[in-house]
């Protein structure tokens, strides 16, 4: 028994002596923060040159591949040895640390909503840049980039290894397959990892919300009957559709979120459209309530097509289930305390990209935001580069939180 005593009470002393110094690692990496922004601004032309030169890469889903080799060549040119681009279509780099025996993974999506047909041009203002893609996510994929050579000129050297990775096939359709695929097939184990969004300054994610993403395809068949009771083309018959699916009752708590995404229906003023696709999303903090959204979703698809005649069938291009690490973990306390000292606002917000597939797959992890934006996913999607700094600086300042142990659970 008073063996059993002693040893709590060692592992006790030794837990608050870790403590100890922990805190102490913190204290003095936040002492550095704002010399730290200076410097990073003094820096601006490492990341901004690749902002315009990636956003004027047109990278839809599943077109990252041009986007993807301009990343390989930055990598080269950053000084990292034997840049990768896996079967998944992500590109990957490793930075050596001195002692190489984990590893902290950052990545940052390749793709964007904008086709090839979008007009890819960044414009660059005295004190903000935009153009389509810019925030979501050319500067995050820019930052990730520019760390390396961030690091050697802020005097940084990691014990861990740093990997980079730009994710291919993350947005819509892909699923985070790009991610997904990267994290099945990393080698060197990981100690946490961080994915980089150019939106928004003050984003926190340390959860990933459950998410079902489908499509609803209404036809006309040929052989319609144009004299039935209530027939009529796609876009009425969509509208309908519409009508009866926002009938479904959206619970409050767990909170929960049903939103139409896009609407394709018709081609001309004077034909009657035969075919209507409506995209849409179901967020909710209860994966049971996504399974019974999702069911009543067909049902309403099954009723409608039997009472209109027409041909109703929904595809789920996405679901995946929700996932998080504690509020109380170090990584989680850590990046809210750097933040703080850097000026920023944490703003909790859970993520149903990348971050999902990193904690799924068991790795602690943080998604964090650059900057503030205006007009996200629009053409002229803007972003402010003065509070870029503090953006950067976080973000440099939680890797190497991470690389000495302040983050370790």
């Amino acid at each position: 028994m008073l063996c059993k005593n002693l040893l709590h009470s060692l592992n006790q002393w030794l837990m608050e002596i870790q403590e100890i110094d922990r805190e102490t690692a913190l204290s003095g990496l936040l002492d550095q923060i704002p010399e730290r922004i200076k410097k990073i601004s003094e820096k601006r032309d490492s990341f901004l040159t690749d902002t315009v030169l990636l956003g004027e890469i047109p990278s839809p889903t599943y077109g990252e591949d041009e986007r993807i080799r301009a990343v390989v060549d930055r990598f080269r040119e950053n000084g990292l040895s034997a840049p990768n681009i896996d079967e998944f279509g992500n590109a990957s780099a490793h930075l050596p640390g001195t002692e190489g025996q984990s590893s902290i993974l950052v990545m940052a999506h390749a793709d964007s909503v904008f086709s090839r047909e979008v007009r890819h041009e960044i414009q660059v203002g005295s004190g903000h840049m935009s153009g389509p893609g810019i925030a979501d996510n050319a500067l995050g994929l820019a930052a990730m980039i520019a760390l390396p050579r961030l690091l050697d000129d802020l005097g940084i050297r990691l014990r861990d290894d740093l990997i980079l990775v730009a994710n291919s096939r993350s947005l819509g359709r892909a699923n985070l397959e790009g991610a997904s695929g990267f994290l099945e097939t990393m080698s060197l184990p990981a100690r946490a990892g961080i994915c980089v969004e150019g939106s928004t300054l003050g984003r926190l994610s340390y959860s990933g919300l459950g998410t079902l993403r489908g499509e609803i395809t209404l036809q006309v068949p040929s052989d319609y009957d144009w004299k039935r009771f209530g027939a009529s083309g796609a876009i009425s018959h969509v509208t309908g559709l519409i009508n009866q699916i926002r009938e479904i009752p959206i619970p409050k708590e767990p909170k929960t979120q049903l939103v139409f995404g896009g609407l394709r229906c018709g081609s001309s003023f004077n034909t009657s459209p035969k075919q209507g696709t409506l995209r849409f999303e179901i967020t909710s903090e209860d994966d049971d309530i996504i399974g019974q959204m999702e069911d009543q979703l067909n049902e309403i698809c099954e009723q409608f097509s039997a009472e209109t005649g027409t041909l109703v069938s929904m595809e789920v291009v996405a679901k995946r289930q929700n996932c998080s690490i504690p509020f109380t973990h170090p990584l989680v306390k850590t990046t809210r305390s750097i933040m703080q000292e850097a000026g920023i606002t944490p703003k909790v917000d859970p993520s149903t990209g990348d971050l999902n597939a990193l904690i799924l797959s068991g790795l602690p992890a943080v998604t964090l935001g650059l900057t503030t934006v205006e007009n996200l996913r629009e053409i002229n999607e803007t972003v402010q580069l003065d509070p870029l700094y503090a953006g950067m600086t976080q973000l440099v300042s939680l890797i190497q939180a991470i690389d000495q142990g302040i983050c370790d659970s």
